[in-house]
């Protein structure tokens, strides 16, 4: 990648690795607060309607993800009223979605009883606790749409510095509300008013960067111009959908089934998994727009190198945290949550395995937005989605909690996994596939040697303190994996040119830092 676009990766990187690693320990001291106030069962109703209205986000319809990529050319070009057609555009979308997530959402209402069961503890209505959850999403997309010039324009770190301000007043208002009152109610109408007043400091900051891509008096798309996003839409949509699907039913499926007691136990697993997953995926976005950039101005082979190199580093950490997750997320469990709210070993297992998958996809989903491969293979998402449900409900009959999170192992497997990089190798590189075959093969191999030699090394110690089983396993994975990943890749090319990366980003922070 050219100076620039690997500069603004970094700082992108930099800037939102810490915010979300911020973001991460608020959520924690949040759920740890939550559960020892108010209980799991308040854990499973949030969970539940979070995910609940993450179903209902399908009516977005892949918008987003759409004029993201339509705004690269412009701003790589400076075509300022390109911009401002497209942010009208996107506004009165947004609206339009905000309005049907607001009737769709409220036709959920009287089916509430039968999706939400065996909550004896909470005393507040239940109807309304959904009702300020809608409240919350339908305000986000009312305000929402003027932050993604800043991520399209690689300048997502000023939306970062705004979520740290707000995290932090956020964290100590709502933990001393909870601690002293154990009044939900209270902490969702919080919930709102920080979230509303996030979004209105992110749009003031884009509209002061950007002043005449909001100006009343921009012009509107072309009738051709418009074809052309709804035909990106159409196709976006079906992946929306799959999105939806795999993130947003399992709560569904396992309140109606297994109770929304068990949707808490789930919502703390999923929130150290996610959240882990969430903070490495930082340094997939914030290259976003570089690859973006990429795409615009350089041709195939040349995305084909910078692609190897990102897959190396995508299967370098996420082999990483794979690895130390499936060793010991059980063991922070019992000491964060207690030993009553656990998975068994085959549970934790599947949910591992779909963290590696879904963050081995990271490059590939990135690369093949940037490259609006949105059309091509435009049905997958739809097949999974379909799979997924099907197995899910299937299996959740047969062996619980385990066959929920199975479903969406097998729909990855059977779809996603290896179609998705068919379609950028085909379209973009046109490279034979059986190069990523090779490549994925061999990093999953590595990746499960790495976690049989650790688990044999845990079962050996067997370590009663849970403190020092944590340290003492989680120092030895680390060793484990980098040795593994340094004895077969400490001398590829991939590896060179992020080590020289490294070195010259080092090098210019280095004389930043002297000149000051």
């Amino acid at each position: 990648m050219s100076k620039s676009r690997v500069v603004n990766s970094a700082v992108n990187t930099i800037f939102n690795f810490s915010v979300k690693l911020f973001d991460f320990g608020i959520k924690f001291v949040l759920r740890t607060v939550f559960i020892y106030t108010l209980g799991m069962q308040y854990v499973g109703v949030s969970g539940l309607f979070t995910d609940i209205l993450s179903v209902l986000s399908f009516v977005e319809l892949g918008i987003g993800s759409a004029i993201t990529y339509a705004l690269y050319k412009p701003l790589a070009e400076n075509d300022e009223e390109k911009l401002g057609k497209l942010m009208h555009f996107y506004k009165w979308a947004y609206r339009i979605v905000a309005l049907v997530i607001l009737i769709c959402g409220l036709l959920v209402v009287p089916f509430l009883s039968k999706i939400v069961t065996n909550v004896p503890d909470i005393k507040e209505s239940i109807t309304i606790i959904y009702i300020l959850y809608l409240s919350n999403t339908v305000c986000s997309y009312l305000l929402i749409y003027r932050s993604t010039i800043l991520s399209a324009s690689q300048k997502q770190y000023e939306i970062s510095k705004i979520s740290i301000c707000i995290s932090m007043i956020k964290c100590t208002i709502e933990s001393i509300l909870l601690v002293v009152f154990k009044n939900f109610i209270f902490y969702l109408l919080l919930e709102i008013l920080f979230s509303v007043s996030q979004n209105i400091w992110i749009s003031r900051k884009a509209e002061k960067l950007y002043p005449n891509a909001f100006q009343k008096s921009s012009g509107r798309l072309s009738k051709a111009e418009i074809k052309k996003l709804f035909k990106d839409i159409k196709a976006l949509f079906l992946y929306k959908v799959s999105n939806v699907v795999l993130n947003g039913t399992d709560s569904v499926i396992v309140s109606s089934f297994l109770g929304t007691g068990m949707v808490g136990i789930l919502a703390n697993y999923n929130m150290i998994v996610k959240n882990i997953y969430n903070l490495v995926l930082q340094v997939f976005t914030s290259t976003s727009a570089s690859i973006g950039n990429l795409a615009a101005t350089e041709d195939g082979k040349k995305q084909f190198k910078v692609f190897n190199a990102m897959q190396l580093m995508c299967f370098w950490i996420f082999g990483l945290c794979t690895t130390v997750l499936y060793v010991n997320v059980n063991t922070f469990m019992k000491i964060w949550a207690g030993k009553e709210n656990l998975f068994g070993t085959a549970t934790v297992l599947v949910l591992i395995i779909d963290f590696y998958l879904t963050g081995m996809m990271s490059t590939v989903s990135h690369f093949r937005t940037s490259n609006g491969l949105f059309v091509q293979g435009q049905y997958r998402p739809l097949i999974m989605s379909i799979i997924n449900i099907v197995v899910s409900v299937f299996l959740v009959k047969k062996i619980g909690i385990t066959g929920v999170i199975l479903g969406t192992v097998i729909s990855r497997l059977l779809t996603q996994i290896w179609y998705d990089p068919y379609l950028i190798y085909k379209y973009v590189f046109k490279h034979s596939f059986s190069h990523y075959l090779r490549q994925i093969t061999i990093y999953t191999a590595s990746t499960a040697v790495s976690c049989l030699i650790c688990i044999e090394f845990r079962n050996m110690l067997m370590i009663r303190n849970s403190w020092i089983d944590l340290i003492v396993n989680g120092i030895f994975n680390v060793i484990v994996f980098n040795g593994i990943f340094l004895l077969i890749y400490g001398r590829s090319a991939e590896f060179v040119y992020l080590k020289n990366i490294g070195i010259n980003l080092s090098g210019m922070i280095v004389r930043k830092i002297k000149r000051r």
